[in-house]
C-alpha cells in the first residue's frame, strides 16, 4: 500500500468519531480516551492560579496580555472549555491485547487535525508492537477553539492584522489565531506547555494504576516529538518528572534544537510579526532574569522548580549552554534526531549545534536525510500520485530509523 493510500484508509476510520475502532485489514485499533485536565488552573483567567507545591500565588500582570478587541482571539485561556475537557487517542496493533510498551507522540505547532500523523503512528505501532499515545498539546488539535479554524472569522483577523501591521508577512486565516495569541502573550508557550506536561503525568499515573486497559501498568514509556513537539519532548526527557522517563528513548523528527534556532514563519505556522515578538520577548525575559514576569520567574527558579526550569535552558542557544549540554551528554544514548536537509523551519545544522554541542563532543545521533521528491517541514510526505513510490520509500526509511532506535 502506498503512503497516500494508507493515509486515506486511516483518516476515513479516524473521522468516524467512535470510541473504539478496529481495522482488521490493517491489524490496528484506534481508541479514544476522555480526559479532564487538572492543570487548567495554571491558565490566564483562572481565579486560583497559585503554585500548589509552594502555596505561592504571584500576581498576574493582566497588562501583559495584549487585547485586540476581537472576541474570537481575546478569550481568556481558562475559559476555553475544549482545552480542559477533551480526548486523546491510543493506536496499537489489533493482535496486541495489552501493550508492554508505549510511545507518547507529540505533534507540531498550530495543528488542528491528527490526519497526517496517522500513518506515522500506525507504522510505529506495527513495527515496535508498542501503543502509540496521540496526545494533543494544549490549545491544539481537539483542544483548540473551533472558531480558530473558521475561515470567515479568521479572515477578519487577517484583515485586522494587515491593517495593524502593514509590514507583516506570511499571514493567513490558518495561522491568524495562534499568531495573534502568541503575539498578545508569548509566555503562553510556557503555560500551555506546562499544562500539557502536567496532563501527560496524569496519563502516566493512569497507566501505572491500571486504568488504561490497552497498556500494561509496567509498560515502557518512550517519546516521539515532531517540530515543536520535539521541543516539549526534550524538556520532558531532561526534566524526567517522577523518574518516569529515566529509561525512555526520545526520537525527534524535524526538531531537537533550541526554540530560537527554529524559524516558524509560515502561512501554516505563524506570521512574521508574531514570530519576531515571541523571540524578542523571551530574549528580554532571559536577559532580565524574568523580572518583568514574577509568576514565570517563580516557575523558572531552579531551586523551587528544578524540572519546569529546563524550559528556560531550551529557549536560546547561547543561554545556559553548558547546563543544557551537560544534561544532553548524560542522555546521549537515549536521544536520536531525524532531520531533513531542505527543512527551513528546523534546519539540520541547528539540531547538530544543540544536540551534539558547539564542539561536537556529544554523541547524540543526528540523521540527516534528503528525499528525492519535493517536501517541506509542514509536509514531509506529500499525498501525491506523481512521486508515490519515492514518498512511500522515504516514509518507510524514516519509520525504520525510528522503530530500530526504539527497539535497541
Amino acid at each position: 500500500m502506498e503512503y497516500y493510500e494508507l493515509y486515506e484508509v486511516l483518516k476515513s476510520h479516524f473521522d468516524s468519531q467512535k470510541r473504539y475502532t478496529e481495522i482488521r485489514d490493517l491489524n490496528v485499533t484506534i481508541e479514544s480516551i476522555p480526559f479532564l485536565s487538572k492543570a487548567s488552573g495554571l491558565l490566564y483567567g483562572s481565579s486560583n492560579s497559585e503554585c500548589i507545591r509552594h502555596h505561592h500565588q504571584p500576581e498576574i500582570n493582566e497588562k501583559a496580555y495584549l487585547v485586540y478587541d476581537q472576541p474570537s482571539i481575546d478569550t481568556k485561556d481558562f475559559d476555553i472549555d475544549c482545552n480542559k475537557n477533551f480526548e486523546y487517542y491510543i493506536l496499537k496493533r489489533a493482535d496486541v491485547k495489552t501493550a508492554k510498551g508505549s510511545i507518547i507522540f507529540f505533534h507540531g505547532l498550530n495543528e488542528k487535525k491528527w490526519d497526517k500523523y496517522l500513518p506515522w503512528a500506525y507504522e510505529l505501532a506495527q513495527r515496535t508492537h508498542k501503543a502509540i499515545i496521540l496526545f494533543p498539546i494544549a490549545f491544539h488539535m481537539n483542544r483548540a477553539d473551533p472558531i480558530w479554524s473558521d475561515r470567515q472569522h479568521m479572515t477578519d483577523i487577517v484583515n485586522f492584522r494587515k491593517e495593524r501591521y502593514p509590514e507583516n508577512t506570511n499571514y493567513s486565516f490558518v495561522n491568524a489565531a495562534i499568531s495573534s495569541r502568541l503575539e498578545a502573550h508569548p509566555q503562553r508557550i510556557f503555560w500551555s506547555g506546562l499544562q500539557t506536561y502536567s496532563d501527560m503525568i496524569e496519563v502516566i499515573k493512569d497507566i501505572k494504576n491500571n486504568k488504561i486497559n490497552s497498556i500494561s501498568a509496567d509498560a515502557s514509556l518512550d517519546l516521539f516529538g515532531y517540530s515543536i513537539g520535539s521541543f516539549l519532548s526534550m524538556i520532558i526527557k531532561m526534566a524526567d518528572p517522577g523518574g518516569y522517563f529515566s529509561q525512555s528513548r526520545l526520537f525527534c523528527f524535524c526538531g531537537g534544537m533550541t526554540i530560537d534556532r527554529m524559524f516558524p514563519i509560515s502561512k501554516y505556522i505563524m506570521d512574521a510579526q508574531s514570530a519576531i515578538k515571541v523571540q524578542s520577548a523571551f530574549t528580554e525575559l532571559l536577559i532580565s532574569d524574568f523580572k518583568t514576569d514574577k509568576r514565570l520567574k517563580h516557575y523558572q527558579n531552579e531551586a523551587l522548580h528544578p524540572q519546569e526550569s529546563w524550559f528556560k535552558k531550551m529557549l536560546r542557544y547561547n543561554y545556559f549552554q553548558k547546563e543544557r549540554e551537560d544534561r544532553i551528554r548524560e542522555l546521549q544514548s537515549q536521544i536520536k534526531v531525524y532531520v531533513l536537509e531542505q527543512d527551513h523551519v528546523a534546519p539540520p545544522i541547528e539540531a547538530l549545534n544543540t544536540l551534539q554541542g558547539g564542539y561536537r563532543d556529544i554523541d547524540v545521533e543526528v540523521e540527516i536525510k534528503d528525499f528525492p521528491f519535493e517536501y517541506s517541514h509542514m509536509v514531509p510526505f506529500p499525498l501525491t500520485h506523481k512521486n508515490k513510490k519515492e514518498v512511500t520509500t522515504g516514509f518507510h526509511e524514516f519509520i525504520k530509523s525510528a522503530s530500530d532506535f526504539y527497539g535497541q
